[in-house]
């Protein structure tokens, strides 16, 4: 509390601090003298109240004896006046009877005025006179004369401790200024214009005035801002490198999300050309059929061996074909809508408004072909009826890569398993989650797996790209959060958080 309070009333310079510090030092110090000296002089004082009474008593007590022996009052009375002197004021003179004989005093010689301070007296004893007692002498004695001479160099004292202390602030602060802090302040302010420079060609050295200690740190002060100005060209040089490395990471980085991009619509296409083998080589084959067998239909047509079986058995056949025919250009014609909308949606990113059990089921269709040769079996549980108002296509992208995550990274050694996709309302969000068993992701990659470029693949295809564009994607144009939940030997599971109804303004994300 007291060096709080210390801090509150000193000043905040360094100047006045170091001021009032001296003043206070050059205060005690001399309290501490003036104290020493006032005891010094007061035993002295002592000293000489001794030796005065001592030279009063040698003064009186003969003289005294033999005037008083000779009754000699006269002679009594001027000895008595001729001691009334400093310190007496007042001399009263008894016979060994105890009877007053003479009284001689400082008032009523009209030499003093009344003394305020309290009286002292002590007795002389009279030397005897042929053997006869003579008497004593009663002194009364004041030290108003040796208390006004102490209290006078008390004051004296007080007088050189101002001086003293006036004399000593004026060359402190003349001295102080001169040789430090006016120098300070040009330290400061040639700092100040060094630090508000731009290039190296700006510093500017600053003049030594003196062989001194300020000399020696002016000097100092120089070669630092020498070479923070060669620092400063060189990191401005090497700032430049950084940008225009930058710039072409940036490029490089773009070129490699697009390119992800394209091997996802890539891997579409196969897809759906996978899927649409099946149903095309039935139409093919279908139609193969019906050629034969028109051409058998008109070859016992025109030899007139056509009978009523053989013209029932080509129309049931050919009204069998056509349904065949029928389902199977309908299953590729699904197939292209399905392929071709999550096309347009994984390419230009509107927003617009979609059922997400309909959506995903598009998406996960287009991929199945993927996980089709292999054993490893996709689930699906999506909940029904949840509108969205969003962007289907980085929706579609990031379960895309979530799913062909899991099969290329969990199951990586070619065991079978499951990778399940769900969907359902949690709260007021959406909750999509994709989880595997296959073989999960150690604890060091857990917090790497959403950066740029991350990848246990190098060199085997993977651009470590896909979770990263997913995490984009998602806390991008989505607005929701994603999160990652692993357990070694156990699996994986992916989780995103989604709002139903993404804002207009989340299009330029």
């Amino acid at each position: 509390m007291m060096v709080s309070m210390l801090r509150r009333i000193l000043p905040q310079s360094v100047k006045g601090r170091l001021t009032a510090m001296l003043m206070v030092a050059t205060t005690c110090l001399m309290c501490v003298f003036a104290a020493v000296s006032y005891y010094k002089t007061q035993q002295w004082f002592e000293q000489q109240k001794e030796v005065a009474k001592a030279a009063v008593s040698q003064q009186l007590a003969g003289p005294a004896s033999k005037a008083l022996w000779n009754f000699d009052a006269e002679a009594l009375n001027a000895l008595l006046d001729a001691a009334l002197r400093g310190s007496v004021t007042e001399l009263v003179v008894y016979t060994d009877t105890g009877k007053e004989f003479a009284r001689r005093s400082v008032l009523a010689a009209g030499n003093a005025k009344p003394q305020s301070h309290p009286q002292q007296t002590f007795d002389i004893d009279l030397p005897p006179v042929n053997g006869r007692a003579m008497g004593r002498i009663r002194v009364s004695w004041s030290d108003a004369s040796l208390k006004d001479a102490l209290h006078a160099t008390l004051r004296r004292s007080m007088v050189e401790i101002i001086v003293v202390n006036a004399v000593l602030l004026g060359l402190f602060w003349f001295s102080m200024d001169r040789l430090v802090f006016r120098r300070v302040a040009e330290l400061q302010k040639a700092l100040d214009q060094a630090t508000s420079r731009q290039g190296a060609e700006d510093v500017v050295a600053m003049p030594v005035a003196l062989k001194d200690e300020f000399g020696a740190l002016t000097q100092s002060i120089n070669a630092i801002t020498q070479r923070l100005g060669d620092e400063l060209e060189a990191g401005r040089a090497s700032e430049a490198e950084a940008r225009t490395a930058l710039a072409s990471l940036q490029s490089a980085q773009e070129g490699l999300v697009q390119a992800e991009k394209m091997a996802s619509l890539g891997r579409l296409v196969a897809g759906v050309a996978h899927e649409l083998n099946t149903p095309i080589g039935n139409i093919v084959t279908v139609a193969s059929t019906h050629q034969e067998m028109s051409v058998q239909f008109e070859r016992q047509f025109a030899d007139g061996s056509l009978t009523r079986s053989a013209l029932t058995a080509f129309i049931t056949g050919t009204a069998e074909g056509a349904v065949l025919m029928q389902r199977a250009a309908g299953r590729a014609a699904q197939l292209i809508q399905n392929f071709k909308q999550v096309a347009v949606d994984q390419t230009t990113d509107q927003l617009r408004e979609f059922d997400l059990a309909e959506q995903m089921s598009e998406v996960l269709s287009v991929i199945a072909p993927e996980l089709a040769k292999t054993p490893v079996t996709l689930v699906r549980d999506l909940a029904p009826g949840i509108a969205m108002r969003s962007y289907p296509g980085p929706l579609g992208q990031v379960v895309t890569n979530l799913v062909l995550n899991a099969l290329r990274h969990g199951f990586e050694d070619g065991g079978a398993g499951t990778i399940t996709v769900t969907a359902y309302l949690h709260g007021g969000l959406v909750k999509v989650q994709v989880a595997d068993t296959g073989k999960g992701i150690k604890p060091e990659y857990l917090g790497k797996i959403f950066d740029p470029f991350f990848t246990t693949k190098l060199g085997q295809g993977g651009t470590g790209l896909g979770l990263h564009i997913s995490h984009n994607m998602v806390y991008g144009p989505l607005g929701g959060t994603i999160a990652v939940t692993s357990t070694e030997g156990v699996g994986s599971s992916f989780t995103l958080l989604l709002p139903r109804q993404v804002a207009a303004s989340a299009s330029g994300a």
